[in-house]
């Protein structure tokens, strides 16, 4: 499996890699233009110093060479090379080097010179610069001869004006010397970038794993933390790491999963025991029941009223568990949504008579402000869970002669139901655990009717119906549950 680590070595290395190689082609390039320039005009400064030793005399050329002045034309090994030859191929003179063999011709422009690759007569790699120029004349020159010939029509030219003029007169020169030095020296620009462009991926692979380290050490610290974590010790939060601002928010968000963590194990812990503490209470009652109707079976009247209580007792452990199963299924998304208009006061008055035993009871009434022709897109039977349960609170913690108020305010994200009560020991810090599992205010004022699942039921109901659900108590002492983002049709 690979690591962040080697990924990030191998990014940052081949990268690097890739920056030194496109530096390297361009220096070689760079540097190979320029030795072949400077060679090309080393090449042509020596052309133009045999072309300084050639002079027109009368028509004809002389060059004048001396071979120990420049010994490179006639040295045995690695010789130089050059050919003079008039403009129409008449050979004029040739360095010793070349022996019979001739060096090749160009036909170059004037003042023009021309460069080209070649192989010497000694078979090494050379290379070549051909000039055409114009000998060098020291007599009158042609315009002078045109006024005199103007000045004297009759005068006859001179033995020297006789022939081609010096201004048509061409020669053509040819310079050749191998290029070994010049390889040799591209070769060694080489070599040395390609030593130094090793030691500088060497010195990169290493910077980058010592950075890399560093920089990961961070990171290496939390998942050290994080390795130690387990269900025994969700209350501790991993360190800050300061001078990391990308560790900075992922710190942040495992700090709040584990505070989730811990409150969801808490939970947990709390809802074991109070699920323990819910039917054991039953359970003795029963043996308590079974016990003393053991003792006098044959008084009928105390028989039949510990039946009684028998089904009072079965009908409240059976609410708990199918409301337990119902959570759980809730909570494991197995329950769909089958959503159609209601008509929501309809459906309030239809939920509110199923309680009216209940309301009576305690003398609470109901006061629904829902117009008759309102209605929301929802599932039928889980609105109807919810309001069942909102209401059988509600006048179970009212006070006795109390109105429960249910209102309706439509605004731009759909419409909100109100279902508000007075209470009397409800406190604002009670707020945030109504609908924890199993939580009471007051297990005595609840009469053993309720386990506290009722507002934990209507929380996951309100989820599975995409409605928003909060609570609120104001300083009347009149406690509100709001129904957000009901949508009408």
């Amino acid at each position: 499996m690979s690591s962040i680590r080697t990924r990030l070595a191998f990014l940052i290395i081949a990268g690097m890699a890739m920056l030194l190689i496109i530096a390297g082609v361009t220096i070689d390039y760079l540097l190979r233009e320029q030795l072949k320039t400077e060679f090309d005009r080393n090449l042509l400064s020596k052309a133009m110093s045999l072309v300084t030793l050639s002079e027109q005399d009368e028509g004809e050329v002389e060059f004048d060479f001396v071979d120990r002045f420049m010994p490179e034309f006639a040295a045995d090994e690695r010789p130089e090379y050059f050919q003079l030859w008039l403009a129409d191929g008449t050979l004029i003179e040739r360095s010793g080097s070349l022996g019979e063999a001739d060096l090749p011709r160009s036909n170059p422009p004037l003042d023009t010179p021309h460069f080209t690759d070649l192989t010497l007569p000694d078979g090494r790699v050379g290379r070549l610069v051909a000039v055409r120029f114009v000998p060098y004349h020291d007599g009158p020159d042609d315009d002078e001869k045109q006024a005199g010939a103007q000045a004297d029509p009759g005068r006859q030219p001179d033995d020297g004006e006789a022939g081609t003029s010096a201004s048509d007169l061409r020669a053509d020169i040819a310079v050749a010397r191998g290029t070994e030095d010049l390889d040799h020296l591209i070769a060694t620009v080489r070599a040395t970038l390609a030593v130094i462009f090793a030691l500088l991926m060497g010195a990169t692979a290493l910077l980058v794993r010592l950075s890399v380290d560093r920089g990961l050490k961070p990171l290496n610290k939390i998942a050290g933390e994080v390795r130690n974590l387990d269900a025994d010790n969700l209350n501790t939060r991993l360190p800050d790491t300061p001078g990391s601002d990308e560790l900075a928010p992922i710190t942040r968000q495992l700090n709040e999963l584990l505070e989730r963590l811990e409150a969801a194990f808490q939970r947990e812990k709390r809802f074991s025991g109070n699920v323990a503490h819910e039917l054991r209470t039953p359970i003795a009652e029963l043996r308590s029941l079974a016990e003393v109707g053991k003792e006098w079976p044959a008084d009928r009247d105390m028989v039949e009223g510990f039946f009684g209580e028998l089904v009072h007792l079965a009908d409240d452990m059976e609410r708990t568990v199918t409301n337990l199963m119902m959570l759980s299924q809730l909570e494991a998304g197995t329950q769909r949504a089958a959503m159609a208009p209601i008509g929501l006061s309809q459906l309030i008055d239809k939920t509110w008579r199923r309680l009216t035993s209940q309301a009576n009871g305690k003398q609470v009434q109901l006061d629904n402000r829902v117009r008759d022709d309102l209605k929301v897109r929802s599932d039928e039977d889980k609105l109807t869970l919810i309001l069942t349960n909102l209401f059988s609170n509600a006048v179970s913690y009212s006070p006795d002669h109390s109105v429960i108020v249910v209102a309706v305010e439509e605004n731009t994200v759909g419409a909100q139901l109100a279902v508000s009560n007075p209470t009397v020991d409800l406190a604002e810090q009670d707020l945030p655990l109504m609908f924890e599992r199993f939580w009471r205010k007051d297990e005595a004022r609840a009469g053993g009717r309720h386990a506290g699942l009722g507002l934990s039921l209507v929380k996951a109901l309100a989820d599975i119906l995409s409605i928003k659900i909060s609570s609120a108590l104001d300083t009347s002492r009149r406690f509100t549950i709001m129904l957000s983002e009901l949508q009408p049709v």
